[in-house]
């Protein structure tokens, strides 16, 4: 019995001769990693990200200045073409405009001196235009052309 006395006494001294902070370290540490067997943290939350900037139409819809509006005309057999779709595209395929026709065939669209491809349908009738726009061009005529049917045939 005297040598579970003496253990316990001994344990005593060494406590008291330890600094109470290293204490309370130990006991803060245990403490705040203490977790239920089996479950894991949750993940932190992501920042916020700030609100995106409104679309600019400059930078998206091609390039727009000083210059006149891209007026198109659409023929068809010498006649005007009323109601046919002009679409104008950048180079990179991006849409830069579009428009209908009026009763004299003709529409406009606001885009700046650039490079531009222009598709024109109407009356079951395409055409399209490449052209590098200036401020000096004036209207642009587009003939429509029967459309060509896909090859159905399959080359060996």
């Amino acid at each position: 019995m005297r040598s579970a006395c003496g253990k316990r006494i001994m344990l005593l001294c060494v406590l008291a001769a330890m600094p109470a902070s290293g204490l309370m370290c130990a006991h803060s540490s245990s403490t705040q990693n203490a977790q239920p067997t089996g479950q894991t943290t949750p993940p932190k939350a992501a920042p916020k990200k700030p609100p995106q900037e409104p679309i600019n139409p400059d930078e998206t819809a091609g390039v727009r200045g000083s210059a006149p509006p891209l007026r198109v005309r659409v023929l068809m057999s010498s006649k005007a073409v009323e109601n046919a779709h002009v679409v104008v595209k950048n180079t990179n395929g991006t849409l830069a405009g579009s428009c209908f026709t009026n009763a004299t065939g003709d529409c406009k669209v606001d885009v700046g001196p650039d490079d531009y491809e222009i598709n024109a349908t109407g009356n079951g009738r395409t055409a399209t235009l490449k052209l590098h726009l200036t401020k000096e061009t004036g209207t642009v005529s587009i003939k429509l052309l029967k459309a060509k049917p896909a090859s159905t045939t399959a080359k060996p």
